[in-house]
């Protein structure tokens, strides 16, 4: 059970809105940020999180007037947090899973959105802890492939996935959505100023559309 003690409180986009986090947890980042405002929710739509952690981005979606909001997350303590930021934050229709996204069924909703871990298991050191924070990074749960299946199951047709990742796995990225029938709508790229290198990749597809694709203005962070 989370002791609240434990937790601290951080802010996504708004600072009058104050998260419970834990720091033991991988927690929400500027790619949280980023994906909260590159996706477009519209009044009375059904959104699902793909691990939703601490439900920032089911908060986030909120202030839209969603019709429900779903989120979805494996681990246990992650969901428990979750639960905290629901209550706290959210008055509408709120439906959590506990349950690996490849076992969850629901009636499709309008969209999905995701900031899933980035790295491939080859990429674990073998010394790596499994510590929480590892598990919120690595693809242990759900491989990038596996995350875009889920995402065009659970999608109504012509719905849309909005989803944050790594500019290096773009080719990836691409195929795994043309596999399911996704059309990729916008893009943009998000860039680190003190590297100057493309740290983060937002994508809206589009399930079953056939859209050309606008690349949006680079951002800077």
């Amino acid at each position: 059970m989370v002791n609240e003690s434990d937790l601290r409180l951080d802010y996504l986009v708004d600072p009058s809105i104050q998260l419970y986090q834990d720091p033991n947890h991988f927690c929400l980042n500027t790619d949280t940020r980023l994906l909260a405002q590159f996706m477009r929710i519209k009044k009375g739509e059904s959104v699902l999180d793909i691990g939703t952690n601490n439900a920032a981005l089911l908060v986030y979606a909120s202030r839209f007037s969603c019709s429900k909001l779903i989120g979805v997350e494996v681990l246990p303590e992650s969901f428990e947090v979750a639960q905290l930021n629901v209550r706290r934050f959210i008055d509408g229709e709120v439906e959590l899973i506990n349950a690996p996204i490849q076992r969850v069924e629901h009636e499709p909703v309008d969209v999905v959105v995701s900031n899933p871990p980035f790295f491939e298991l080859k990429e674990m050191h073998p010394d790596t802890r499994l510590d929480l924070r590892a598990k919120g990074r690595f693809e242990l749960n759900c491989t990038l492939e596996e995350l875009v299946a889920s995402a065009g199951r659970l999608l109504k047709s012509n719905g849309r996935f909005y989803l944050v990742h790594r500019p290096d796995r773009i080719f990836e990225i691409f195929a795994a959505l043309h596999a399911c029938r996704f059309s990729v709508k916008r893009m943009q790229v998000a860039y680190d100023r003190r590297s100057k290198g493309a740290k983060s990749l937002l994508i809206e597809a589009i399930k079953e559309g056939h859209t050309k694709t606008t690349i949006e203005d680079s951002l800077w962070i």
